[in-house]
């Protein structure tokens, strides 16, 4: 059976702290591993094996430490969860961690798996505390990667497709590429505005394209469904090896990890607006706004911009 967060949940619920006990869980594992309590409140995962771990870093989130143990040469790795906060993420990225590592041929590779593994989670607890993207990150995501499937399903290169996806690496616009710049928005099917969120998002003096996907969540047997990772596994076997590397580091950038989580909400991609965005085009930018003012949002009703639609 699957390890899950649930089921992760129930075990360490279940432990008496006081007693100073671990359990052991998931025997089917190539790598023993255990749940506890290191001290009063602080839930740990421990790991038992012969091979001795490379040197781990510890987070704000996390305590990690390595020692050889005394009663059988043996080497444990704990990871102690250091924020009462994040509980329930913790759970997720143990069994997370557990199955990332499960079909590992032998206890070698599936530490270096766990190791691996355990680096992304700490970059992503470092920069938000849920380790988990909310809604409005996940759809704005997904209109990304269908706007990429796109073009990815026309190109020769697709190195350079996922080159120019530069939204990912914080630049201001989402894609540029040689045929111009792109700026997606992800919204609702019934969405009459699109929100700019920043002066700078559509602030460019070559042309580019405001690009509306329409997205909304549908019921799990909804015909044509599909999850953020369905996506996500679409885009990478369209790549090569090199290119695929590059699309997982922007996704870690992004804040995704290939989690079940991300697996089990269902939308539905009704359409693509295109616009284009030239001189003439209604947008704020920096120029236009007194310099005292730092930074702004604001909306643009999409029925009042017919004229710069490309008719996609």
């Amino acid at each position: 059976m699957r390890l899950t967060p649930k089921i992760l949940e129930r075990q360490w619920d279940n432990i008496n702290y006081t007693s100073g006990g671990f359990l052991q869980i998931d025997t089917q594992h190539p790598l023993e591993w255990h749940i506890g309590y290191q001290s009063i409140s602080q839930r740990t995962l421990l790991l038992v094996c012969d091979a001795e771990a490379p040197k781990i870093d510890s987070s704000k989130s996390m305590m990690v430490e390595k020692r050889r143990r005394e009663s059988d040469n043996r080497w444990a790795l704990t990871f102690e969860l250091l924020r009462d906060e994040q509980q329930g993420v913790f759970a997720i990225l143990c069994c997370d961690v557990i199955e990332h590592s499960r079909f590992a041929l032998d206890e070698q590779e599936a530490l270096k798996l766990v190791v691996n593994r355990y680096k992304q989670w700490s970059r992503l607890l470092e920069a938000q505390k849920s380790g988990l993207m909310n809604e409005s990150m996940r759809k704005g995501l997904l209109g990304e990667l269908l706007f990429l499937e796109q073009r990815l399903s026309i190109t020769t290169s697709t190195l350079q497709e996922i080159q120019g996806w530069v939204g990912a690496d914080g630049a201001d616009q989402d894609f540029m590429y040689c045929d111009g710049w792109f700026e997606v928005k992800a919204v609702g099917a019934s969405s009459s505005s699109v929100t700019i969120s920043s002066l700078e998002q559509l602030d460019r003096d070559d042309e580019g394209e405001l690009v509306i996907i329409r997205i909304d969540k549908v019921a799990p047997k909804s015909v044509g469904a599909i999850t953020l990772n369905d996506v996500v596994h679409r885009i990478r076997i369209m790549l090569d090896d090199d290119a695929r590397n590059l699309f997982d580091s922007k996704l870690m950038a992004y804040g995704y990890l290939d989690l079940q989580e991300y697996g089990e909400q269902k939308y539905h991609h009704s359409s693509t607006q295109h616009y284009k965005v030239n001189r003439i085009f209604p947008r704020l930018t920096r120029k236009l706004v007194p310099p005292q003012i730092e930074s702004l949002r604001y909306e643009l009703s999409l029925s009042a911009l017919a004229e710069w639609g490309k008719g996609q």
